[in-house]
């Protein structure tokens, strides 16, 4: 087990951080509490310090001091995943929050994004020049976690996941080197990057492939949820073939009691408009808001305290089908279960190309319930609890980035036979596991502490 760290000398962190271009937030200072809070509200921890770095060199410094006094070490591109891997206890924080800087190549079609922008900044950033480099499902979220973990997208049956659209990566290792890892450097890290999560070192940026795509029909079918199940079962044969253009997601709505089925169709404009009316015509929906537009990254999901469980499924047949209406018909306030639907692009990489090894056709169904008391945490955990126990039976695997700190036993469904390479690969740049705030892979051989 591992000791708790001793806390800093205020006086030697005030001399250190005199050195460092961006500031550094201690208990008692005014941003202490803001800079301290996760977008899981149910994650309430108090670090020694944040350190809101400027560059790779703060960076670089901050590590150096956390190995220095052996002190935990989280980092936060955006601070919103669900296990609140952006803060530790009584350690130091890398808040990566004022690197945010995009600059896009449109002749070559990359986009060089500091790790500490939203997925907002680098669509408004790409659309300037009529591109597009895919984000994920909420405009707020840091690309560092998003990209680290994989990245599922409204566009990856047509470009794959963030992390196939990664093209090198600039990352300051746990020996405080800052390396480039692409396919001709540090190929081993540049693989593991790729879905393998925080456990290999902190990105500073990434290049990203970007892409012409133009405007998108998008938008959702509506139900009562009284209609999942017939909608589903529905849904479920219109996905017997669906082409690359298309992407589509559905579930139990947070922010109305209703079902839904969300289309985001690319591609000729009169085709796209052909699909969405034989959908239209097959599912019946109460009502739809499909419009074109351009690429979005969807809505905000406002911070509170909740919890979730992921699971990845193979198909959607009538037991699944059954699962999925039952827990949206007893769903508590302000909770939902969505799925976003794999084929196409993201399915033709090989399961071993990197880390990311989710390559199949099926459904990544990911279950959330937030709270805001005693008792309605009591009913989500409760609801999460028994609708996770339910759907993995059918499991195929977990998307990293669903994972809870409490589902930590699951990191190797999560990675199936890639978990051997990547502990391989942790042995190498982090034998020690240093960087260890996070969906954690312990390197070979069982190196390092608990």
């Amino acid at each position: 087990m591992a000791h708790a760290p001793a806390p800093l000398d205020p006086i030697l962190l005030r001399r250190w951080a005199s050195a460092l271009d961006g500031p550094v937030i201690v208990p008692g200072d005014l941003a202490y509490e803001d800079a301290r809070h996760v977008w899981n509200r149910a994650v309430d921890r108090h670090p020694a310090a944040i350190v809101r770095c400027a560059n790779a060199d703060d960076i670089r410094r901050t590590v150096e001091l956390a190995r220095t006094h052996a002190l935990p070490l989280a980092v936060r591109s955006g601070g919103h995943s669900q296990a609140g891997h952006g803060v530790c206890d009584r350690g130091l924080v890398v808040d990566l929050s004022s690197l945010r800087a995009i600059a896009v190549d449109p002749e070559r079609r990359r986009a060089h994004v500091a790790a500490g922008a939203r997925g907002r900044d680098v669509l408004a950033a790409t659309a300037a020049h009529g591109l597009v480099t895919p984000m994920g499902g909420c405009p707020d979220v840091g690309v560092g976690g998003l990209t680290l973990g994989g990245g599922e997208n409204f566009l990856m049956a047509r470009f794959g996941t963030v992390c196939d659209n990664v093209l090198s990566a600039e990352v300051v290792t746990a020996d405080g080197r800052l390396l480039t890892a692409g396919p001709d450097e540090h190929s081993d890290l540049f693989w593991a990057l790729r879905g393998g999560g925080g456990n290999f070192g902190i990105v500073v940026s990434f290049d990203y492939r970007m892409h012409d795509v133009g405007e998108l029909l998008a938008g959702q079918f509506v139900f009562p949820v009284a209609r999942a199940s017939a909608a589903m079962k529905r849904y479920r044969d219109l996905m017997a073939d669906p082409p690359d253009e298309l992407e589509t997601s559905g579930g139990l709505s947070p922010d109305e009691r209703a079902f839904f089925i969300a289309l985001t169709v690319s591609g000729e404009r009169r085709a796209a408009e052909r699909l969405a009316d034989v959908w239209r015509r097959t599912l019946r929906p109460d009502r739809d808001n499909l419009k074109w537009g351009p690429y979005s990254a969807g809505l905000v999901v406002p911070a509170a305290p909740s919890t979730g469980t992921g699971v990845f499924l193979r198909d959607m047949d009538d037991g699944i089908v059954d699962v999925v209406a039952s827990a949206i018909a007893t769903a508590p306030a302000s909770a939902s279960v969505v799925w976003n639907d794999f084929h196409g692009a993201v399915t033709r990489v090989a399961s071993d190309a990197m880390a990311f090894p989710l390559r199949r056709r099926g459904y990544d169904v990911f279950v959330t319930a937030p709270w805001t008391d005693p008792a309605s945490r009591a009913r989500a955990v409760a609801w999460v609890d028994q609708v996770g126990r339910a759907l993995r039976p059918f499991g195929d695997g977990v998307y990293v980035n669903n994972l809870t700190d409490e589902e930590a036993h699951r990191v190797p469904e999560a990675y199936g036979p890639n978990y051997r390479r990547l502990a391989e690969i942790k042995r190498i740049y982090d034998p020690d596991n240093f960087f260890r705030t996070n969906h954690n892979i312990r390197p070979a051989a069982g190196i390092g502490p608990d």
